[in-house]
């Protein structure tokens, strides 16, 4: 007869819970039409989380990429190196990325110079209490405002590096990206097919038979990936998949790019600028920074952004114009075809959500895989779930837009009257009524099903309400007292004292010489482990 302590450890097995994170499929083939971020980043993620489907890009020397220096958000830290297994030292030396703790914003209430926003929690209510301001809510604010990261040098001259603990990402030059991810393709013997798709054939279901070529090809595979930029050229211009702007919350639909010397200084954070028409990012790489005034053409004509970028940031000769639409498909996901990227939809470059919500809806892709195209459940589930997630960034960056009173001039005025913040009005009222958000864990408003929202949550919205003073008048005091809060505060700067800037981490290469980076990726106790989607 089992003893009881057998009984109890039966009772308690859930071995069988552990079911495989990506089920199995009879899809066997998939064409990626169209390289770039989205499209190598798709092909990376099917070989490694779905080996037995054979997947290929198409794509064309012939069509270029859009290069502009690229922000992201935290995801993409793990993607890259846990997700994908690409080694950080290979993309470290052939991309050449900086850190990036978040997003200074100067924006809000025009008698303040800025906020940060920044991927690790902190004391938002204490710190706008006890000073107007959430810029010393955490560590890691501080070390924004100084352009230090988490690295400090102790008494002995040693290096401690805290980057474990404080998540961070990255500021990639696309350029080297696009280089490197193309290299690591070919290493993992995905086939790579150069030649420009001219035409795309439907069956009498309007289900996609083949992809035909400019060299006369005709590609055929079970599943088409639509990763072809703003032309869509399959899910939207073949399938004529419905589109839904969201003009009536993103009026923007240009961006002026240009790149200008960093004079030896790299930032730590993308910084977003209130401008007359618009707002502009400054993204850092170690040698220039990279700028993109993004605005309305209602607005604001080239020759006006031109001029007022070079006003605001000295004089530039070469530049590049980007047209962009906000607004996504109604489906991802359309008989035979999945929209990836901006064939499938675009919100706008603030908050730095392009390589985000491509890692989303990859992400999304590879766990809900459908069995076959009569999955309609699981195809039905993937189109709710990179819906409802667009949505709500839509949502979220409409906030932005609604409560920014930097400016009076009249495409800020037009924005703060007319911007539809949809959804996320009821977490607006919520804030205004019972601050912060994080204490009730409310303020994603999207069932998110297969991925948890890391980045956009309720710390999020505290952190833009709080920083455009979106407050209610009878704000309450906080537990913390104001001599425990001016003693943390006190602690970030004297931990700031002794951290290290990029430049100095870069020009002394301790990432590799003091083991910082191995050590960061080999250790089990860290942010990047615990948000692995």
């Amino acid at each position: 007869m089992p003893s009881i302590s057998d009984t109890i450890e039966t009772a308690f097995d859930l071995s069988y819970l552990e079911f495989p994170k990506y089920p199995p499929t009879e899809i066997k083939t998939i064409g990626i039409l169209g390289g770039g971020t989205a499209g190598y980043l798709a092909a990376l993620a099917l070989k490694k989380l779905h080996p037995n489907i054979k997947t290929s890009v198409i794509e064309s020397s012939k069509i270029p990429v859009i290069g502009v220096g690229e922000s992201t958000t935290t995801e993409i830290v793990p993607f890259l190196h846990r997700t994908l297994g690409i080694d950080p030292g290979e993309f470290f030396r052939a991309v050449e990325p900086t850190l990036k703790l978040g997003i200074r914003f100067d924006w809000g209430d025009p008698k303040d110079s800025h906020f940060n926003f920044n991927f690790f929690a902190g004391h938002q209510q204490e710190s706008y209490y006890y000073e107007q301001s959430i810029n010393n809510a955490n560590w890691a604010s501080v070390l924004m405002d100084n352009n230090k990261v988490p690295v400090v040098r102790q008494k002995d001259g040693s290096l401690l590096s805290l980057l474990p603990s404080i998540p961070f990402s990255y500021h990639i030059d696309n350029k080297n990206l696009i280089r490197f991810l193309n290299s690591l393709l070919k290493q993992r013997q995905i086939p790579i097919i150069d030649a420009e798709v001219v035409k795309v054939n439907l069956d009498e279901k309007e289900f996609v038979t083949s992809l035909e070529t400019d060299d006369g090809q005709k590609l055929s595979f079970d599943l088409y990936i639509d990763c072809s930029g703003f032309r869509s050229r399959v899910l939207g211009q073949a399938l004529k998949t419905e589109f839904i702007p969201f003009n009536s919350t993103l009026i923007n639909n240009r961006a002026l790019t240009f790149d200008m010397p960093n004079k030896g200084e790299i930032g730590v954070h993308t910084r977003c600028s209130t401008m007359d028409n618009g707002w502009c990012w400054t993204i850092p790489m170690r040698q220039e920074n990279h700028y993109g005034y993004v605005h309305s053409t209602q607005y604001c004509d080239e020759e006006t952004a031109v001029k007022e970028a070079r006003a605001k940031y000295g004089h530039f000769d070469k530049y590049k114009m980007v047209e962009f639409r906000s607004g996504r498909h109604k489906q991802a996901w359309n008989k035979n075809v999945f929209g990836l990227g901006n064939a499938y939809g675009f919100v706008e470059p603030l908050e730095s959500t392009a390589i985000q919500t491509a890692v989303h809806s990859i992400m999304t892709l590879c766990k809900l895989m459908p069995n076959n195209h009569q999955d309609h459940s699981s195809i039905a589930g993937i189109n709710q779930e990179i819906a409802v997630t667009w949505d709500t960034f839509r949502w979220f960056l409409g906030i932005h837009y609604k409560f920014n009173n930097k400016l009076d001039t009249p495409y800020w005025k037009w924005c703060r009257e007319n911007t539809n913040i949809g959804d996320a009005k009821v977490v607006v009222d919520l804030f205004k009524q019972r601050p912060p958000l994080v204490s009730s864990n409310f303020g994603t408003n999207s069932p998110y099903t297969a991925l948890e929202a890391l980045v956009f949550n309720s710390y999020s919205y505290d952190t833009l309400l709080y920083g455009q003073k979106v407050i209610p008048h009878d704000f309450k005091k906080p537990k913390m007292s104001k001599a425990e809060y001016e003693a943390r505060v006190a602690s970030y700067h004297a931990l700031t004292k002794n951290a290290l800037s990029l430049r100095e981490l870069f020009d002394g290469d301790h990432l590799f010489e003091d083991g910082i980076l191995e050590h960061l990726f080999e250790e089990q106790d860290t942010w990047i482990v615990e948000t692995e989607a």
